[in-house]
């Protein structure tokens, strides 16, 4: 019965995924058709703005995509390119090692993907403000068979004050509902380091990890 609600819950997740992509593809086709009729310069900005954003969420969609069938290399190698871009508008080089070569159940990748997007998009947000630039390493590894670890590290201005922000309660949850573990340290001078480590599959079906939040 368990698998049964599993597999079901899959599909309905792929379904929706599927009907978002559409309607992304067809915004994205509506604001082009737009932007090629319009005349004055800042029009042409604003739409073309507007575009990009389009563009950025639906490439998260289908990186999430991949996650949600259990591919967590997938969504890694799908969602670097969109780090990468967003990242240089921020200032800083994001850099992606990949190194998971081990099954996931769909629920443990899709709740992983959640993870290192709220990860990235903290760093991105609030590590590098008044123009500084430097980098986000994020690496992605399995430990062993059976449990992986996520290292997202940057060398920005620290998070001393906001460990107990509303981005590390989401990672926190989310590491939990793996059964697994999220740390926060600073980095080798400057920055932050955050490691969540947790097995592959659900709770259920591996041993829950003591979770010693720091």
């Amino acid at each position: 019965m368990d698998d049964f609600k599993s597999d079901t819950e899959t599909l309905r997740i792929a379904e929706i995924r599927h009907r978002m992509s559409n309607a992304f593809q067809l915004l994205q086709a509506v604001t082009r058709q737009q932007l090629s009729k319009s005349e004055g310069q800042e029009a042409q900005e604003r739409l073309g703005v507007v575009l990009r954003q389009i563009e950025t969420v639906a490439a998260q969609q289908s990186a999430l995509s991949e996650a949600d069938t259990g591919n967590l290399a997938g969504f890694v190698e799908k969602i670097e390119p969109l780090w990468q871009q967003i990242g240089e508008q921020a200032g800083a080089t994001v850099r992606v090692h990949l190194d998971a070569a081990v099954p996931f159940s769909p629920r443990a990748s899709e709740t992983a993907s959640r993870i290192l997007l709220e990860a990235v998009t903290n760093c991105v947000e609030h590590a590098f403000p008044d123009g500084r630039r430097g980098t986000i390493d994020v690496a992605v590894d399995a430990t062993d068979a059976h449990h992986c670890q996520f290292r997202v590290a940057d060398n920005g201005v620290g998070m001393a004050h906001e460990r107990q922000g509303q981005g590390t309660s989401i990672i926190r949850s989310l590491a939990s509902e793996l059964g697994g573990v999220a740390k926060w340290s600073d980095g080798d001078g400057d920055g932050t380091v955050m490691t969540v480590d947790f097995p592959v599959n659900m709770p259920d079906e591996v041993e829950t990890m003591k979770q010693t939040n720091v």
